[in-house]
C-alpha cells in the first residue's frame, strides 16, 4: 500500500486534508482518525494538519518499506525492536520532497534541521502511543508499562538541550545592539530586529504570534500584551499567513519592555505606515512595493539566517529556541517560589498559550494572576535583562 495526501475545502470554508491509499484513493483508517480526533478537533490550523499528515505519511511509508505490520505488533505487545527504532530514527532524519502535498519522495543524502527532526519524532511518538492505547482498549489488553517503555525508547532520541546558553544569549544581543559595530543589519531595521528578539525571549512567543501582533495589542495602561488568534484576517494580505497555534492570552510586561515597544511604534514604524490601512506591529522597512506592509514569514526567517551566518556560535539559532530559553528561566524562578504546584503549572500553561491536558489551564486567565505571580514574572524579566546586557554569570 502506498500513500498520498489530499487537501480539501469544506462548504463552510474550513480547510483540511486526508491521507489516502494511493491505489484505491480511499482514506486510510487509523491515521485519519488520529488527524480528526487529536489534531483537527483540538482547533489546529490547516497548516498544522498538513504537517502532521505529512509526518504520518512518512511513518506509514517506513512501516511499508520495512514490511512492519504495526497493528499486529501492537496486539502482540512486540512494538518495534531496538534495531527498528534506530532504523526509524535514521529514516526520520532524512529530507523528503513534498510534491504539492500529494506525494512524499525521499531526497537521498540530505538531512533535515534539528527542529524539524524533533517535531517529526514528536508526531511519531504521539501517534504510536495513541494507536497502542486504542488497539489495546479495543482488544482488552493491559500493557501500559510496555507502551510507556516503547514510547520512551523512541523519545530518547530527541535532542536534549533546546534552549540557548547564557553566553549565546549575550552574543545574540551584542550583535543586535542598535548602531553597534557588529550589527549585521541596516540602520533603519536595527531597532525593529532587536525588539523582535527581545519579545521572543522575554515573552516566549512563537513566530506566528510575533508576526500577528498589532499595535493595539499593547496596553500601556496595564503594561500588558494580548495574543489573539486571527485566522483569515481580512487586513492580512500576506500569502503565507502567520498563524497563532496556541491559546489567546494576556501577558504582563516590564516597564522597560513596554517603553521599547512604544518607542519602536512612534519612532520607526510610524514613518513608513502612514498610508497603510493595517495595524500589524512589525512591518517591512526596505524600499519597494512591500514597504510598510506586515513583515512576512520569509523576511522573519531571513533575519534569523543573517545572524546565523555572521556568528558561528549562533549557527543553530531559531525563534523557538528562545521560547525554550524563556521556559528555562521561568523554571529557575518558579522553583524557588512558594506557589503551590497547581498554580505553578497553570501559570506556565497560560503564559505559553498551552491547553495541553490541563483542565485548570484552560480556565486560567489574566484576571487570576495574583500580585505574587506578577512578581515572579518580573523576576524572569530581570534575569533575562541582566544576560542581554552582558552580565553573564555562567549558571546555564
Amino acid at each position: 500500500m502506498s500513500f498520498k495526501i489530499k487537501k480539501f475545502v469544506m462548504s463552510s470554508g474550513e480547510r483540511g486534508c486526508l491521507i489516502l491509499n494511493k491505489e484505491t484513493l480511499l482514506p486510510v483508517y487509523y491515521q485519519n482518525l488520529y488527524l480528526t480526533t487529536n489534531v483537527r478537533n483540538r482547533s489546529a490550523t490547516a497548516s498544522t494538519m498538513e504537517i502532521v499528515a505529512t509526518n504520518l505519511l512518512i511513518l506509514s511509508n517506513f512501516m511499508k518499506s520495512r514490511k512492519i505490520k504495526i497493528i499486529d505488533r501492537i496486539e502482540s505487545k512486540l512494538f518495534l525492536s531496538v534495531a527498528e527504532v534506530d532504523d526509524l530514527i535514521r529514516y526520520a532524519k532524512q529530507r523528503f520532497d513534498q510534491q504539492k502535498i500529494t506525494n512524499v519522495r525521499l531526497l537521498k543524502g540530505k538531512q533535515i534541521a534539528t527542529r524539524t527532526f524533533s517535531y517529526r519524532i514528536h508526531v511519531f511518538s504521539n501517534y504510536l502511543k495513541w494507536l497502542c492505547g486504542l488497539i489495546h482498549s479495543m482488544k482488552g489488553i493491559h500493557a501500559r508499562y510496555e507502551i510507556d517503555t516503547f514510547i520512551e525508547n523512541l523519545r530518547a532520541h530527541l535532542p536534549k538541550d533546546k534552549s540557548l546558553s547564557e553566553e549565546q544569549i549575550k552574543t545574540l544581543f551584542k550583535l543586535l545592539e542598535v548602531e553597534g559595530s557588529q550589527n549585521p543589519f541596516q540602520k533603519e531595521v536595527q531597532g525593529r530586529n532587536r525588539l523582535i528578539f527581545t519579545l521572543l525571549l522575554n515573552c516566549g512567543l512563537r513566530a506566528g504570534e510575533l508576526l500577528n501582533l498589532k499595535v493595539n495589542d499593547l496596553n500601556l495602561r496595564n503594561n500588558t500584551l494580548s495574543i489573539f488568534r486571527r485566522h483569515d484576517c481580512i487586513e492580512d494580505r500576506r500569502l503565507n499567513q502567520p498563524l497563532v497555534k496556541t491559546g489567546e492570552r494576556i501577558i504582563p510586561l516590564s516597564d522597560e519592555l513596554v517603553m521599547e515597544i512604544f518607542d519602536y511604534i512612534k519612532t520607526c514604524r510610524s514613518k513608513i505606515t502612514k498610508k497603510k490601512k493595517h495595524d500589524f506591529l512589525f512591518v517591512t522597512h526596505s524600499a519597494g512595493k512591500t514597504v510598510g506592509e506586515p513583515l512576512s514569514v520569509s523576511a522573519y526567517e531571513k533575519i534569523i539566517s543573517t545572524i546565523k551566518k555572521v556568528s558561528p556560535e549562533l549557527k543553530s539559532l531559531s525563534g523557538h529556541r528562545l521560547r525554550h530559553s524563556w521556559n528555562y528561566f521561568y523554571s529557575n524562578e518558579i522553583d524557588s517560589s512558594n506557589l503551590n504546584i497547581s498554580r505553578k503549572s497553570g501559570l506556565r500553561c497560560y503564559l505559553m498559550g498551552w491547553s495541553k491536558d490541563s483542565k485548570m489551564s484552560e480556565n486560567y486567565n489574566f484576571k487570576h494572576i495574583s500580585e505574587k505571580e506578577k512578581e515572579l514574572i518580573g523576576r524572569v524579566y530581570e534575569s533575562l535583562k541582566k544576560i542581554t546586557e552582558g552580565q553573564y554569570n555562567g549558571k546555564m
